[in-house]
């Protein structure tokens, strides 16, 4: 019995150390998430408004720092929302000297209502940059844009490196809050969005250029479909050395259209945040309603790939994906029937593309075929792939590539079960890289969690 005892304690060890280990996690009591710095590091590289916190002391923050960090005293977070910090649902990746003081902070984030709080230990075992000296520390600006409904606005510029949090409300109206009802009945409060930027990574400028790159600059009360005050053009401003840059940009706008613009550029005099609902909504909504073209929302991820495409070298490219990956999607090469990764396998969770990263399959949609590959009865959307005609070894086929990257995938067959639409993706796994469910999120593709509730 004493053996039996002592084996289960041993079991249940090598249990809790396994989960332990587990990129994220959340203890008893905790509301906020662990991951390892590896982890943090990844998060770092995507572009979804993420904000890095130093939660250490000034001086500390000044003699070495990870490049991009908002310094946020530990003693100074309270019981309300740092105003660094306007979006409770963005991404916070929390880090101290050892750990202590950004474990106690990520707990006083979560308490106050931040959902996506991320805490990574201390800097004093941080393999990666660290800006020192020469390095400034983070210089927060606040602008505020009305461009029409809020909803499309925030998402665009969502999607910026340097812009570290958004959110959307009702601007330069009457100084009483209004309901989103009383905004649609005509309060005089403009739909805004409010984006707080680090201007040590994104100039006003940029911002600038990108809003007049959505908005319909000569229309008056109308953007897209809307129409009424509440869908007015503004640019208010929250400090006034941002006002020659603001009227730079619009005079230059103003030449390329050939006429007076038909946006206001006046000071910020308030602007209270709408209804919890309103707040990324097409984030809680992907196919909610939206005057801004849906292309326009991978903008950043597009400049980002052409330049990745630009610079990496095939021998990069190798080196990146292993040897088996770069013969397959490069070189169209075929991997041994039985002997890829994910031919059995079926966990729930995400196939992306090897070399780009971009979402092609889910497990929802894969099946035993028994053919010796990874099948599928259908991409994640139609557009996500192309189909060539191959004629290579003799045969006819239908090779399958991946869109944006243009990697070999593989082929699609018609004999696939007749139920889904009789077609069978039969797909390299060297070709592809599988993303857990439960890890969708700290991957960056949180987006995607809703294709699995069908």
């Amino acid at each position: 019995m004493k053996r039996m005892l002592a084996l289960l304690l041993i079991t249940l060890c090598v249990l809790s150390g396994c989960t332990a280990q587990r990129t994220g996690r959340k203890e008893v009591g905790m509301s906020y998430t662990q991951i390892d710095q590896e982890t943090a590091k990844e998060m770092m590289q995507r572009r979804d408004g993420h904000v890095i916190v130093d939660v250490r002391r000034q001086e500390e923050f000044d003699q070495g720092h990870i490049p991009g960090a908002v310094l946020i005293p530990n003693e100074q977070i309270g019981t309300e929302g740092p105003e660094k910090l306007p979006d409770r649902e963005q991404v916070i990746l929390v880090y101290c000297r050892s750990g202590n003081r950004s474990k106690q902070a990520a707990q006083k984030l979560a308490d106050m209502g931040y959902t996506r709080v991320y805490e990574f230990g201390g800097i004093s075992t941080w393999t990666g940059e660290v800006v020192r000296g020469e390095g400034k520390p983070s210089a927060t600006g606040v602008i505020c844009l009305a461009g029409g409904c809020f909803w499309g606005v925030q998402k665009f510029f969502d999607q910026f490196e340097g812009v570290t949090g958004t959110a959307v409300g009702y601007a330069n109206g009457p100084e009483t809050a209004p309901s989103y009802r009383q905004v649609c009945a005509g309060s005089g409060h403009a739909e805004t969005v409010r984006i707080v930027y680090d201007e040590n990574i994104i100039r006003l400028r940029d911002l600038l250029g990108y809003y007049f790159m959505v908005i319909d600059p000569l229309s008056m009360n109308r953007q897209g479909n809307d129409r009424g005050i509440q869908y007015r053009t503004g640019i208010y401003y929250t400090a006034e050395d941002q006002l020659p840059e603001i009227e730079a940009v619009c005079r230059e706008q103003e030449e390329k259209a050939g006429a007076k613009l038909a946006v206001e550029v006046k000071p910020l005099t308030n602007f209270f945040a709408a209804e919890e609902e309103h707040q990324k909504y097409l984030e809680k909504n992907p196919g909610g309603y939206c005057h801004i073209p849906r292309t326009m929302f991978n903008l950043q991820q597009e400049k980002a790939k052409d330049s990745e495409t630009a610079e990496e070298t095939p021998g990069e490219l190798r080196r990146r994906i292993g040897r088996l990956a770069f013969e397959v999607t490069q070189h169209a090469a075929t991997e041994r029937a039985f002997t890829g990764q994910y031919d059995a396998f079926f966990e729930k969770g995400l196939y992306v593309d090897v070399v780009s990263g971009e979402p092609l399959f889910t497990s929802m949609d894969k099946y035993n075929s028994g053919c010796g590959w990874p099948a599928f009865t259908r991409p994640i959307r139609e557009e996500a792939v192309t189909e060539n005609t191959d004629t290579s070894h003799g045969m006819i086929r239908t090779e399958v590539r991946s869109s944006g990257a243009n990697s070999h995938l593989g082929h699609v067959f018609t004999d696939g079960p007749r139920e889904t639409g009789g077609l069978r993706y039969c797909i390299n796994s060297a070709a592809l890289r599988f993303i857990p469910y439960e890890e969708l999120e700290v991957h960056g593709y949180g987006e995607y969690r809703e294709l699995f509730d069908r």
